[in-house]
């Protein structure tokens, strides 16, 4: 098996040869420990096939012509990352309430119809924090960095739906981010605001947040800036990172006296979560984290 497949490289010799039936689509992807955590998860059901990092062209449409191609080498299913979960949703003849309220997928599933999708993004991200922190959103004070983004607006979706108290959706301006939150607040009976970063309102919301969610891509490659300045934290608040490496970010945080974590929790109840609505059955989770440790 190859480390990183191309829509060139998945023939119907290789992905035979190779036993691929799961994968995970996203550019970059090299980076993605999704494969390891899965192939546990597959040995301690007994089940044959093989999952496999799938790099996607951003150019348009190349994303829906990898889609057909996996359906018609037989593909299961597959996960979905940065930054295609938008186009998931878009390319699903059915999506789940979560996936629907914020129009972002992470996992598809292939039906004799078309491609089914689910955001498990959500709810893998409030086990992870409860694991944490032993706290539920519904008891936390939430500011979402990258709120616009696949993730973002799905994190925002669970924070709404869990009745989180203060939730405070953090983007560059553009008009989704409005939006975005004229959408969950019938959802939710806390307070949603937004803000813009670099602003009064943004670095206020910071400063008062018992958790501060890094959803942005920065982190993922090295040499990112930082998103929001250190300064604006202190002790007795967590810093989520969903980058499943150490960042600067996290890194920045600590040294502020913060509770901080970076997305290898959220990565690995997603994935379970995932491979629930693939095969039905939650898989064991202790293999699945040992993989990733």
């Amino acid at each position: 098996m190859l480390s990183v497949y191309t829509a060139q490289d998945l023939t119907a010799a290789e992905v035979e040869s190779a036993g691929i039936r799961l994968g995970v689509i996203g550019n970059p992807i090299a980076h993605s420990k999704s494969p390891q955590m899965q192939h546990a998860a597959l040995a301690a059901c007994g089940v044959s096939a093989g999952y496999a990092r799938l790099l996607a062209d951003t150019a348009e449409g190349a994303f829906e012509a990898m889609l057909q191609q996996l359906a018609d080498l037989g593909f299961i299913g597959c996960n979905v990352t940065v930054p295609f979960k938008k186009q998931a949703f878009a390319a699903a003849v059915q999506a789940d309430a979560l996936s629907t309220l914020c129009g972002a997928a992470n996992t598809l599933v292939r039906k004799a119809d078309g491609w089914h999708c689910h955001n498990t993004d959500g709810p893998g991200f409030e086990r992870a924090i409860s694991e944490i922190s032993g706290k539920k959103l519904s008891e936390l004070s939430i500011v979402i960095l990258g709120a616009c983004g696949g993730a973002g607006s799905a994190l925002a979706a669970q924070c709404a739906l869990s009745h989180c108290p203060q939730l405070t959706l953090i983007n560059r301006p553009r008009p989704q981010l409005g939006a975005l939150a004229t959408k969950l607040t019938p959802h939710s009976t806390g307070n949603i605001t937004t803000a813009h970063f670099g602003t009064p309102q943004a670095e206020a919301a910071i400063r008062e947040a018992g958790l501060i969610v890094n959803a942005t891509s920065l982190g993922l490659k090295a040499g990112d800036p930082l998103p929001i300045s250190p300064e604006l934290l202190h002790a007795g608040q967590m810093v989520y990172d969903i980058v499943t490496h150490d960042t600067p970010l996290r890194q920045a945080a600590a040294q502020q006296g913060c509770l901080t974590d970076n997305g290898l929790g959220m990565l690995l109840w997603q994935g379970a979560l995932a491979f629930e609505h693939w095969f039905g059955t939650l898989p064991p989770i202790a293999p699945m984290r040992a993989a990733l440790s």
